[in-house]
């Protein structure tokens, strides 16, 4: 297989997996309300599916790095989140829901860890750009949401897990088209290298720190960003496009994003993306009446997720060597997504009820300084 064909493969499944996340993420929650979810029991939904990715990913990442088949493990899990998350129109009541969503994050888990160590090894061995292999899973974010948004607005939002699930059944089948990387399976009579010895490094435990306060600080964005363009009197047609203007931003620099770390490095784009995150939440809050100024805000998308990701990539991959790359993009996307969501799903969804929506971009925002702080006091330039 050439390698032009080889990372068209790899990026028509980053388009389909971040396809399915766009027709889910800016919607998932109105539609929990529509089922009679409050914010605080949406809250509670996405902790309970933040614990599995808090849990899972090392599960599968050690899997994965112990068979050595990490695309047959994106295969199968591909099809069993399909199908239980296919549950969710069938079960009624606040806690049936919540328990599906929690068993098909189970499988879903798997995913985005393993198959980000397939594109690495993958890209490395062929010399790819892994970033413009990955925008093009920004390109499927953008297409979901535009496409979803007047869906949405015409047959009303309880369809949507049905649209959500055409979009799954192109990633799982897309999984298929892409080869396994040639790795050996682990000989048990061989000690693995010690995943403890690179995990208490210093340099590792602050960017996981770090990457951990840049996305619980997201999690207003992620699971009420739409809801809270409602309550300031946008319609949710115009809430997904800016969301898909964020991602587009997202796309532009990706397609630069290699040029830009060798230039600029890798702790000072991590460290600009932090500082521009707590910029964004408080310009959010500031400016949430203006849709013009929220198109200008959305596109910070470069810097505060882009730039982000890409530098999150680069530290990973460079911190754990390949055999244990599993285990280290599962154990980022655990603190990241996992706990970081987790534990920023609870308080927001708490503080909307109970506060004011508006508090959760602010308190937002001081986690995210945190986070700036640790990457300007505590993480090497790699």
């Amino acid at each position: 297989m050439s390698p032009q064909s080889l990372h068209a493969r790899l990026g028509g499944y980053y388009f389909f997996y971040y396809a399915t996340v766009g027709a889910f993420m800016p919607y998932w929650s109105p539609y929990l309300e529509a089922r009679g979810f409050t914010a605080t029991q949406i809250g509670i939904a996405y902790a309970f599916a933040g614990i599995s990715r808090a849990t899972m990913p090392f599960l599968w990442g050690w899997l994965g790095d112990h068979s050595g088949r990490r695309i047959h493990l994106v295969r199968i899990t591909s099809v069993a989140s399909l199908a239980l998350f296919l549950l969710i129109p069938f079960v009624d009541g606040v806690w049936a829901i919540t328990a599906a969503m929690l068993a098909y994050n189970l499988f879903w888990q798997a995913l985005l860890s393993q198959f980000e160590t397939v594109s690495m090894v993958h890209l490395a061995k062929t010399g790819g750009d892994y970033s413009r292999v990955r925008l093009w899973g920004s390109v499927g974010f953008v297409v979901s949401v535009l496409s979803l948004g007047p869906l949405l607005d015409l047959w009303g939002i309880l369809p949507l897990p049905w649209l959500v699930g055409v979009l799954f059944a192109g990633m799982a089948a897309s999984s298929y088209l892409v080869p396994e990387t040639v790795s050996p399976p682990h000989d048990p009579a061989v000690p693995m290298a010690g995943i403890g010895s690179v995990i208490k490094r210093p340099e590792v435990i602050a960017l996981f720190i770090a990457c951990l306060c840049s996305q619980m600080s997201f999690a207003p964005y992620y699971n009420f960003f739409t809801l809270f363009l409602e309550r300031h009197g946008h319609p949710r047609s115009l809430s997904g496009i800016l969301w898909a203007i964020a991602v587009i931003a997202e796309i532009v620099l990706f397609f630069y994003m290699s040029r830009v770390i060798a230039k600029v490095g890798a702790k000072r784009l991590l460290l600009a993306a932090l500082g521009t995150t707590v910029l964004r939440w408080l310009l959010t809050v500031a400016l949430a009446d203006s849709f013009t100024a929220l198109i200008f805000i959305q596109m910070s998308h470069a810097l505060t997720f882009g730039a982000y990701h890409a530098c999150a990539m680069h530290y990973v991959f460079t911190l754990f060597p390949v055999r244990l790359q599993g285990r280290g993009q599962a154990i980022y996307n655990a603190s990241a997504y996992g706990v970081g969501g987790s534990l920023g799903s609870l308080g927001a969804g708490a503080i909307w009820d109970h506060v004011r929506p508006e508090a959760t971009f602010l308190i937002a925002a001081i986690i995210a300084l945190i986070g700036t702080w640790i990457v300007w006091k505590k993480v090497p330039n790699l």
